[in-house]
């Protein structure tokens, strides 16, 4: 069983390594961070529109300027937290599957009527997704310290900065500037949208599989469908998450001029919606250059 586990965790692991660089570029892009120019170009519908290189050549860019190994900054830490955090939420999850079981065993009998099938249906989904959102809610709380290090590793490339270059060194350094609640930067929008993505996913999901897909096989894949869908609607959460962790860190790329401080999660969200940059940094192709966006009288480009 300790093996079966190992090798559970060690493939979640590598596979998480193997994407490191696009999920890296990425993060570079939701802090604004645009290091080539955009491009003319025809968009699906035939209009002309300006649009910035794709994640692949962002990723190139990355590479030429740090080479190869330059890819995987923050790549330690990112393994940690998704470890730490799928590890807590996996065993928090049989906990309360061997719970529910016994439960199960030891109820009555219940009736057959529709009303009473709906009661019922409706108490176990709140149940179990109230449980599968506590389980997710621990894993992200225990494993966000790693992660708030992993992104303010990464947004060094843009001013070559070095003070989280290790583990150790931003465990101090995060004290340092921020006290303990700095490893916890940026954790409200995050769990909020992680308890809404949870809920809508599995509310869809139970629904699709009810109404529509009746093939045992097809239904395990519902929910990741869904989820998919869910996760482009929740988006924002995960960047004004970003955004704050690294906010006021004193790295260039989270400082006035590329980046001004924001006073919480919500100030961010507001002046982020201001600029309709909500969405930023969610597409990874056709990313379309809107001119110059400015900020408190800064310019968001350069």
């Amino acid at each position: 069983m300790a093996a079966m586990l190992a090798a559970q965790y060690g493939l979640g692991a590598t596979v998480t390594a193997t994407l490191h660089p696009i999920g890296y570029a990425k993060v570079l892009m939701q802090v604004g961070f645009e290091p080539l120019q955009p491009q003319p170009s025809v968009s699906l519908f035939g209009k002309e529109q300006w649009v910035y290189p794709n994640i692949f050549k962002y990723v190139g860019h990355i590479r030429k300027v740090d080479g190869f190994w330059g890819l995987y900054r923050g790549v330690i830490p990112r393994v940690i937290s998704g470890t730490i955090g799928n590890a807590i939420q996996n065993n928090l999850h049989d906990a309360f599957k061997e719970s529910n079981k016994k439960a199960k065993q030891l109820a009555p009998a219940q009736l057959s009527g529709n009303e009473d099938q709906l009661v019922t249906w409706l108490s176990e989904f709140c149940k179990e997704t109230s449980q599968e959102t506590v389980a997710r809610c621990v894993g992200i709380i225990v494993g966000h310290p790693f992660h708030v290090i992993m992104l303010r590793s990464m947004i060094q490339f843009v001013g070559r900065e070095t003070k989280y270059d290790s583990i150790f060194s931003s465990i101090a350094e995060i004290y340092r500037n921020d006290g303990i609640l700095g490893y916890f930067a940026g954790l409200l929008p995050r769990l909020v949208g992680e308890i809404i993505t949870v809920w809508i996913t599995n509310f869809l999901a139970q629904l699709i599989n009810k109404y529509i897909v009746q093939e045992k096989d097809m239904q395990s894949y519902t929910a990741a469908a869904c989820g998919l869908i869910v996760s482009h609607i929740t988006y924002p959460f995960v960047l004004v998450s970003n955004v704050v962790a690294v906010n006021g860190s004193g790295l260039m790329a989270a400082s006035p001029p590329r980046m001004p401080y924001y006073e919480n999660s919500f100030d961010c969200w507001k002046s982020l919606h201001a600029q309709n940059q909500l969405k930023r940094g969610s597409s990874l192709f056709w990313r379309y250059y809107h001119g110059n966006k400015v900020v408190r009288g800064i310019s968001r480009y350069n």
